[in-house]
């Protein structure tokens, strides 16, 4: 088990860069900023079963994430780097099950490549270095079609546990929508008789353990109107709502968002799709189609969603590259030259005119590097490959111009560091006012605007001691700290209040005490 261990440690020691950051974090407001507040008072008011949100009870959703980040919290410490860990952890497991997928589902040699093309895809890099459910759903789905290829072939107990166990622990995470990933795979598990075998259901069991546990105990505390919410949750998604796109949207979504190789993804599918193999025509051609679909027949889309099958596109992303890099006909000949030689040349170019005018686009210097050294990064890397014989070195060209500017747009903080302006505010205002034992409380009133709703929840973040919140300034205790929402032309007693802390960055919040 150690030599395995270490052998898997030394093989993808080289993703380092572009998975793990150790600098300054701040988080953006929805959904991990607001995920990691509700962690925070779950410490704060040890409660481990019911969702709270200033306050109030959340009844549109699980425990499962918050759950998490609270428990790594407490194991590692209430930092921010804590909050990430889950999503750090079940980052890593999805590479490993790409890797391994690649080795079940195709005979190409070079498995790594498949985990390289996942780890440097926008979509996943985006949501792996944030702290949500959506990225360890997709990577429970993904164990889901692990074990259930390896139920088939080696029939071994294990993996038929864990081939139901994926299920009800993804309801725990993201309840409804498991019946997506379900529905997709329940063909091949009936047809390969592992729904038939009694430890798929002994797994299915242990699966929905937490699940169960939680929902007896959110019934017993809270009542069956709160717990029906996940019920109510699910019918407005369904309904028209901010997030109803057309039923094409995927289709150019899913292809931006998972830039560059969805170039090569494409020609991946279409090679899956004459496959002999029955197991490899299903999970890399019908699965992620069939996904798709079920996904856009639903009225919510979001981009994170068909986050669950990039494992298999990585793969057919791979066999595509393969494909124009081993066979010799005039076809292939005009897509090398427009993917390897025009595309990489017009970026290059478009370095000029952003150098020309980075002033009217609104491009500052740091930026223009950081630009600048990505785009030449990424096309002299892929220029190479278009001029390179050996097979081998193609491959290494056209993977390492995306990893070099992945890890260099991670290590830049990019992934990490989403509201540095409002960090760098609750750092000065921390240390200026020695907030470290002092309780802070969020006046609740004001957050009926977007805006000062998603700035709160990002300083609301950095504050040692944050309370449950008051719904009104009269509330607020005498000596007692708050932030409250005071727009322009707006005063307040200033002989019963007074304003500690404001800056512009923060606006329209104003650290607040109240004198008597």
């Amino acid at each position: 088990m150690k030599n395995k261990l270490f052998f898997y440690a030394k093989k993808f020691f080289f993703l380092t860069p572009v998975i793990l950051y150790f600098g300054e974090r701040s988080l953006i407001a929805y959904d991990e900023g607001i995920y990691a507040l509700q962690a925070k008072w779950i410490i704060k008011n040890n409660n481990w079963i019911t969702p709270m949100k200033w306050g109030a009870v959340v009844d549109d959703r699980t425990i499962g994430i918050q759950f998490l980040i609270a428990l790594s919290q407490k194991l590692f410490g209430e930092n921010l780097f804590a909050i990430y860990i889950p999503s750090i952890i079940f980052g890593l497991l999805m590479i490993f099950l790409t890797y391994e997928l690649h080795k079940e589902l195709t005979d190409k040699p070079m498995a790594i490549i498949s985990p390289l093309i996942l780890s440097t895809t926008y979509l996943w890099i985006n949501y792996f270095h944030m702290a949500t459910q959506d990225l360890i759903f997709a990577s429970l789905t993904t164990l889901g079609i692990y074990a259930s290829v390896k139920s088939h072939k080696k029939g071994n107990i294990i993996f038929f546990i864990l081939a139901g166990v994926w299920i009800g622990l993804s309801v725990m995470l993201k309840t409804y929508l498991v019946i997506i990933p379900l529905l997709t795979i329940f063909p091949f598990l009936w047809k390969t008789k592992i729904i038939r075998n009694f430890y798929f259901w002994l797994g299915l069991f242990i699966g929905f353990i937490p699940f169960s546990i939680w929902s007896i105990q959110i019934i017993l505390i809270n009542g069956w109107q709160t717990y029906s919410g996940l019920y109510s949750k699910l019918l407005s998604l369904s309904e028209n709502n901010v997030f109803t796109n057309p039923f094409y949207y995927y289709l150019w979504n899913f292809s931006v968002n998972t830039l560059p190789w969805s170039i090569f993804l494409f020609i991946g599918l279409f090679q899956a799709s004459k496959t002999k193999d029955k197991t490899t025509h299903f999970f890399l051609f019908k699965y992620p189609l069939i996904i798709l679909f079920l996904l856009s027949l639903f009225s919510t889309k979001t981009p994170y969603y068909p986050l669950q099958i990039v494992s298999l596109t990585s793969i057919n992303a791979f066999l595509g590259i393969d494909y124009i890099f081993t066979k010799r006909n005039e076809l292939i000949k005009i897509l090398n030259k427009i993917i390897f030689l025009l595309i990489p040349t017009l970026f290059l170019i478009s370095l000029i005119y952003i150098g020309i005018n980075k002033t009217t686009i609104g491009v500052d210097s740091n930026q223009y590097i950081l630009i600048n050294l990505c785009i030449s990064i990424f096309s002299i890397s892929w220029l190479s490959a278009y001029f390179t014989k050996n097979i081998k070195d193609k491959f290494i060209l056209v993977m390492i111009g995306p990893y070099l500017m992945c890890a260099t747009l991670v290590q830049a903080g990019i992934f990490n560091d989403r509201a540095k302006e409002i960090r760098i505010e609750a750092q000065k205002v921390i240390y200026k006012e020695n907030l470290k034992n002092r309780k802070v409380e969020i006046i609740t009133d004001g957050l009926s605007n977007e805006n000062a709703t998603k700035r709160i929840i990002k300083l609301a973040l950095f504050m040692p001691n944050l309370g449950n919140g008051i719904s009104n300034i009269k509330d607020l205790n005498i000596n007692e700290y708050a932030w409250a929402s005071i727009p322009k032309n707006t005063s307040i007693d200033e002989e019963m209040y007074e304003i500690i802390y404001d800056s512009d960055n923060l606006y329209p919040w104003k650290l607040i005490t109240k004198k008597y």
